[in-house]
């Protein structure tokens, strides 16, 4: 009994433990979707963020006016004696803008041009420098920019890696992100070949590090966004299933908690047979229901049963009692007298009789 009791008290729906066992089971599943999902998102953007940058590049150096590029670097460097600059020359002497030169103000917006087309990226164009590893910039979109920025031109720079001085050889992506005076970037470089295919300088197009993580964070908030309201609304509809599916079991019970107390008359359209798509309910719902019918036909039986034996337990009873009062020493010794009361009857007449004679 107390671990009846026990049990009652620590009752748990079927509902609830089919609910709880899918959470348990697909919840780590849901985890796992959503971090490959995440991963595999990222992936594919940061790799469309890649092509892009590659794509852009070589439409820059396929409409680029190749010619006017070399010419402007050989006047500019021939009529201002600050292209390039000296060495030591400090840092608002390093480069200028020649904003009265036509060659720089045509291949300023052309890198422009191509900027717009590609937002969020930055185009400068360069040549090689006197020393090892140095370059001498052209042009830069930072000239644009309010307040201006990037490359100045004929400003020397040398990178603390070589991928920006390789770019003028071969094509180069920095794809890790890297920081510079600028910030922080992913780059690709790639040389512009001349009509003969000689390389006459190089082309770098970078993209905000910044902006790539912002892009994953993005991801990552409107995925997560995405995973809690498809969990809720799953598990929302996992619960309500779980009732579905239930609900003949339920019923079952309460009719079986019912014939327990000895109720046979049931409301059996609550519990639902259907004609097709049957499943193991509804086979336990036929067969339960014919039990039942089949106990309350054996119960009838038996207390019928149980009826004409109860007759005949007090039909034996009263005869044992008769049976204990005739062969009573009273009963006897009545007997007795109540016979010899009636032999002295039967004399009384004959001697009425002779007397009368």
């Amino acid at each position: 009994m107390d671990s009846l009791v026990q049990t009652q008290k620590h009752f748990i729906s079927l509902r609830v433990k089919i609910w709880i066992g899918f959470i348990l089971i697909f919840t780590p599943v849901f985890i796992a979707s959503y971090y490959w999902f995440y991963q595999y998102t990222t992936a594919r953007v940061f790799q469309t963020i890649t092509d892009n940058l590659q794509n852009t590049i070589s439409g820059a150096i396929k409409g680029m006016d190749v010619d006017g590029f070399v010419r402007l670097y050989q006047q500019e460097s021939i009529n201002n004696p600050q292209c390039p600059p000296a060495k030591n020359a400090p840092t608002a002497q390093n480069g200028y803008y020649p904003e009265n030169d036509p060659l720089y103000m045509a291949h300023e917006n052309w890198l422009y041009a191509v900027e717009q087309v590609s937002p969020n990226t930055r185009l400068y164009t360069y040549v090689r420098g006197s020393d090892p590893g140095e370059i001498i910039a052209i042009g830069s979109t930072g000239y644009f920019r309010n307040p201006r920025g990037g490359f100045r031109f004929c400003e020397r720079y040398t990178s603390k890696s070589s991928e920006i001085y390789n770019g003028l050889s071969t094509r180069v992506d920095a794809w890790t992100p890297y920081t510079d005076s600028f910030g922080s970037w992913i780059t690709t470089y790639e040389p512009i070949p001349d009509k003969d295919g000689l390389n006459v300088g190089a082309i770098g197009v970078d993209i905000s590090a910044d902006y790539v993580k912002q892009v994953r964070n993005d991801i990552l908030f409107s995925g997560a966004i995405a995973f809690v309201i498809s969990y809720i609304l799953i598990f929302l509809l996992v619960y309500w299933l779980s009732g579905l599916l239930t609900r003949p079991i339920v019923s079952l019970a309460g009719i079986a908690k019912d014939i327990g107390e000895g109720n046979y008359e049931q409301e059996w359209s609550r519990v639902e047979i259907r004609d097709t798509f049957r499943d193991e309910i509804d086979t336990l719902t036929t067969v339960f229901h014919s039990m039942v019918d089949k106990v309350a036909e054996r119960e009838k039986f038996l207390r019928a049963r149980v009826a004409q034996l109860e007759i005949m337990i007090d039909r034996s009873k009263l005869e044992s009692q008769v049976q204990e009062i005739v062969e009573s020493d009273f009963f006897q010794d009545l007997h007795s007298k109540v016979q010899d009361m009636r032999n002295r009857f039967k004399e009384q007449p004959s001697n009425k009789k002779n007397e009368k004679k």
